[in-house]
C-alpha cells in the first residue's frame, strides 16, 4: 500500500514538475509593436542613472502603453525623492493606481501632482490642464464606486465628462451653476 502510495506521489511529482518546464515564464509582452530591445535599453540607463528623470517619466509611461501598471508603480517608487516630487512623474503614478483599480490612490495622487504644479512656471498650460482633467475624472470614478477602471463602461464617460469641463473652461465659458 505504502508502495502504491509513494509511486502516485512521485508520478503527481513528476507531472507537476513537467508541466512547469514545459510553461514559459510571462514576462512583458509586445502587444502594441514596442521594441522590446528599447525596453531593454530604457531599463538599463534607469539602473544605472537613477536620477535621470527623463528616463524615469519614459521607463514609467513604456510600462504603461504595456499595460504593467505594477511595474510602473516599482518604477516611480524606485526613483530618488528628488525625482518623485516631479509632477508628471507623481502623474504617472496616479496612472499606474488607477490601472492597476485603485482609484483612490489614484485621486489622491493625481491631486498631489496637480498641487506639485502649483509653483509659478512649475507646469505648462497643457500639463496643468492635463493633471485638471485627470483628477475630474477620478473624482467622478470615486463617487460611482468604480472598483476595476479597465473594465467599467463609466470610465469612458468620466473621462468624456472631464474633457469636456476642460474644453469649456479653455473656451473661458463659465461652467453652469449647480444651484
Amino acid at each position: 500500500m505504502e508502495i502504491r502510495l509513494s509511486l502516485v506521489l512521485l508520478a503527481l511529482l513528476l507531472m507537476c514538475g513537467a508541466a512547469l518546464s514545459a510553461s514559459h515564464p510571462r514576462a512583458v509582452s509586445d502587444r502594441e509593436g514596442h521594441d522590446l530591445a528599447a525596453l531593454g535599453y530604457l531599463e538599463d540607463q534607469a539602473a544605472h542613472a537613477r536620477g535621470n528623470l527623463d528616463v524615469a517619466r519614459r521607463l514609467a509611461t513604456t510600462y504603461l502603453r504595456l499595460g504593467q501598471p505594477g511595474l510602473a508603480i516599482a518604477t516611480v517608487r524606485a526613483a530618488p525623492p528628488e525625482l518623485a516630487r516631479d509632477a508628471l512623474l507623481t502623474h504617472r503614478l496616479s496612472q499606474a493606481y488607477e490601472a492597476s483599480g485603485r482609484v483612490e490612490d489614484a485621486l489622491s495622487t493625481a491631486q498631489l501632482a496637480l498641487a506639485r504644479c502649483s509653483g509659478v512656471g512649475a507646469c505648462t498650460h497643457a500639463t496643468v490642464a492635463t493633471l485638471e482633467t485627470h483628477v475630474e475624472a477620478l473624482t467622478m470614478l470615486q463617487r460611482w464606486g468604480v472598483q476595476e477602471p479597465r473594465r467599467d463602461t463609466r470610465t469612458a464617460l468620466a473621462y468624456r465628462l472631464a474633457q469636456r469641463t476642460a474644453r469649456i473652461a479653455s473656451l473661458g465659458v463659465p461652467p453652469l451653476s449647480q444651484d
